[in-house]
């Protein structure tokens, strides 16, 4: 027997616990109810109410956030609208959203803003508990600056549920992903913004969210539907608006220190003044400062442009040209105006009647070899390259760096120096050095870990050491580079080459780079690789002590030399993306460059474009007409059959719009069906290849319920079986609802 279904409506406000419940008169339902259920979007009801004195304590309750039960599932009020239909009578006209959405809008998560007594607190520690000083040592240390911490969907969603007022509880179906994202704003915001990350979908039962992976919520169904026999009309709506299918795609931001290593009194080679009215070192001290490299040619143009400007005097002043009228005469080396040089100048070289200053000046304009170019004036123009202040810190003799970009990584017990778990295969258990295996330390340029000079390139070690090379610093230091260099030509420093921290002095083609330090030289100490005799020095603490088997860096004192610093920004993975199969379908379509600072794997990198670049239209079918009973429920999986198309292809239920068959059994229902994670290339080629048969003209979906002209005899014209007759009489003898029992007795669920 079948249940009876009903729509009731309560005073009952979210905040209230019990309240009173009259149903919806039946006429009312049979002419105007709709649902429409939207997946992660909309899951609301709709019906228009006419008053009569049977139904008139329904009628009253209706009012903005009392509460509608249709099918077990509570409904809050959201829109009223009063009307008086053509015969005078009155009509209210409801929408209804599951209360779910309410819940979701109201739990919320939001960082208080700052008061007096809870301020945000700027600035830095200068002290450091692991001894560091924090100094930038001379040499380029690489870091990645956008890496985020990645959680799990459990673990964000229980941040918002636990605990939470309207009792609301979650459940997760299936395998997701983890990804990076904060817990702030109201829950319905984060699930909208943020469930796509994780490929989820969600659906409410009752006061429980569930939540789907694509896997767990398709329910394959069997069915097939045909054309014109199942339905009367299939929409296709294709939207190429934003069509791209050839951009340029950049991921994992990247942020380099180079520090520079200064002679005395803070220049790199101690010329702030022309030597002999030879400024040639002077441009040199400022290349270095900025991180420029000056070829013969470069000397020659800046060169060429101060005897244009001021014949090599750096406090000349011009009294007599179009800027002294104005009252901002040209200064200096290069005749700047005052405004011009503060925009280009860096601090601290900020003296613009000091030729080195105006220098770096210069050296900080776009294209500035082009500009200085030629016999005329010249006139800066651009944005500065950087305002970075260029810091001076004192130098220090004990730079260490990491070897690859990741940094320290992580290690196992087999990589480590000394005897560990893991590397009882070598003789003594002991390992006379550091392995950064290329999966936990990717990257193919290998970067020196200490500064020094090249004492060996290129030579060949037996035993499993294959092509290495050695540098030395100024106290006898020895840092081996082995096993990472399939050929000698994968070395590419030389002997005899000054090398900083953080240079490239290869490129590793092996699985892994094998570091050593030692005192003693190279090759004697490789007779010493398995004895733990003190010949070798760990490398892992040297690197994040900054000093080698007990040396303490030396203090600076007044003649001491300093560093310059420099920062530089950029991508380290950059690719092409095209999609050839769209191409040859719609044409190139070019998009703007894709940015994605956090992702530093090149396939996950690919990954994220081929789901965030539409390539292909964004397609929807619509299905009208439809008069089953089969399709109900969000992510049933069905086989569409329209050979008029050329479509034969599973699609997902996403959408229900229309009339429920039980108070209108001639009823029809649209249904949704989209791409959500469903290959529908079948249809995509449809599009292409028959445009002109594709209705584009469909019906916007009416999201508020049907109103029309109510007849005086509300059952005058329709036709109703035997069975529907009695299903209506035993409805309409309920009339008023009380604690949620039908006219026997029972209670309703």
């Amino acid at each position: 027997m079948t249940e009876h279904q009903y729509v009731m409506v309560t005073d009952i406000f979210p905040s209230k616990i019990v309240g009173n419940g009259e149903r919806v008169d039946w006429q009312d339902l049979n002419k105007s109810f709709k649902v429409n259920m939207q997946v992660s979007t909309a899951y609301e009801i709709s019906f228009t109410m006419t008053y009569t004195k049977q139904y008139a304590a329904a009628f009253n309750f209706v009012k903005e956030k009392h509460y509608v039960q249709y099918k077990g599932e509570w409904y809050i009020v959201q829109q009223v609208e009063s009307r008086n239909d053509e015969n005078g009578m009155a009509t209210l006209q409801v929408t209804a959203t599951h209360f779910v959405i309410d819940a979701l809008k109201d739990i919320r998560i939001d960082q208080a803003p700052p008061t007096e007594g809870n301020p945000e607190v700027s600035g830095s520690d200068t002290g450091n508990s692991d001894g560091d000083s924090g100094d930038q040592q001379p040499g380029i240390v690489t870091k990645q600056t956008a890496v985020q911490q990645t959680y799990t969907l459990d673990d964000r969603l229980s941040h918002f549920f636990n605990p939470n007022d309207w009792g609301l509880k979650y459940v997760l179906h299936g395998d997701f992903p983890q990804a990076a994202v904060d817990c702030t704003g109201s829950l319905y915001d984060w699930l909208n913004n943020n469930l796509k990350l994780y490929g989820a979908y969600w659906v409410p039962h009752d006061s429980t969210i569930d939540i789907y992976d694509l896997a767990h919520f398709k329910q394959p169904t069997g069915i097939t539907l045909r054309y014109l026999h199942d339905m009367t009309n299939v929409d296709i709506q294709s939207d190429v608006t934003n069509l791209v299918n050839d951009c340029w795609v950049y991921g994992g931001k990247m942020e380099k220190d180079i520090t520079t290593e200064l002679g005395a009194g803070g220049q790199t080679n101690g010329a702030t003044e022309p030597v002999n009215g030879d400024w040639t070192p002077v441009m040199q001290n400022a290349a270095e400062l900025v991180g420029e490299k000056l070829s013969n040619a470069d000397i020659a143009n800046i060169k060429n442009r101060i005897r244009i400007e001021s014949n090599g005097n750096e406090t000349a002043v011009n009294n007599w040209d179009s800027n002294a009228a104005a009252g901002h005469p040209s200064k200096g080396l290069l005749q700047f105006i005052d405004s011009t040089f503060n925009y280009y100048c860096r601090p601290p070289f900020t003296n613009t009647m000091h030729g080195l200053d105006q220098l770096v000046a210069m050296m900080n304009i776009p294209d500035w070899r082009d500009q200085i170019a030629g016999p005329g004036g010249w006139s800066p123009h651009g944005a500065p390259i950087s305002k970075a202040t260029i810091t001076i810190q004192p130098k220090v003799d004990n730079s260490w760096g990491w070897p690859f970009p990741c940094g320290e990584g992580h290690f196992l017990g087999g990589q480590l120096f000394g005897v560990n778990a893991g590397g009882g295969f070598r003789p003594n258990g002991f390992h006379d050095g550091l392995d950064f295996g290329s999966i936990d330390h990717p990257g193919n340029e290998v970067h020196a870990i200490h500064g020094g000079r090249c004492t060996i390139s290129r030579a060949w070690g037996n035993g499993g050491i294959n092509w290495y090379c050695v540098i030395q610093d100024s106290s006898g230091l020895n840092v081996e580079y082995q096993e990472a260099f399939g050929s000698a030509s994968n070395i590419t420093v030389n002997v005899g080459d000054v090398v900083k921290t953080g240079d490239v002095i290869g490129y590793r083609t092996t699985n892994h780079l094998h570091v050593g330090i030692t005192r003693m030289s190279i090759p004697a100490a490789f007779g010493h690789a398995f004895s733990n005799d003190g010949t070798w020095i760990d490398p892992l603490a040297t690197i994040k002590n900054g000093t080698a088997g007990g040396t303490v860096p030396s203090d600076s004192g007044d003649d001491a030399g300093t560093t310059s610093t420099t920062t530089e920004e950029y991508y380290s993975l950059v690719y092409h993306f095209e999609d050839q199969d769209s191409i040859n379908k719609y044409g190139r379509h070019r998009g703007a460059i894709l940015t994605v600072d956090s992702i530093y794997d090149m396939n996950a990198l690919k990954a994220y474009a081929d789901t965030t670049v539409q390539h292909d239209p964004q397609a929807t079918l619509t299905i009208s007409g439809y008069r089953g009973s089969e399709l109900n429920t969000l992510g049933q999986v069905v086989h569409l059959l329209v050979p008029e198309r050329g479509l034969d292809t599973d699609v997902m239920l996403v959408g229900i719009e229309g009339n429920d068959r039980y108070f209108d059994p001639n009823g029809e229902v649209t249904l949704t069906f989209n791409n959500n994670g469903l290959a529908l290339k079948d249809v995509n080629e449809a599009i292409r290849q028959d445009v002109k048969d594709i209705n584009t003209n469909n019906n916007p979906l009416d999201y508020y319920g049907a109103l029309g002209a109510r007849q005086e005899d509300h059952w005058a014209n329709l036709r109703f079986t035997p069975n529907q007759v009695k299903r209506m009489v035993d409805y309409s003898k309920g009339g008023k609802d009380n604690g949620g029992q039908d006219s026997s007795g029972k209670s309703k669920q």
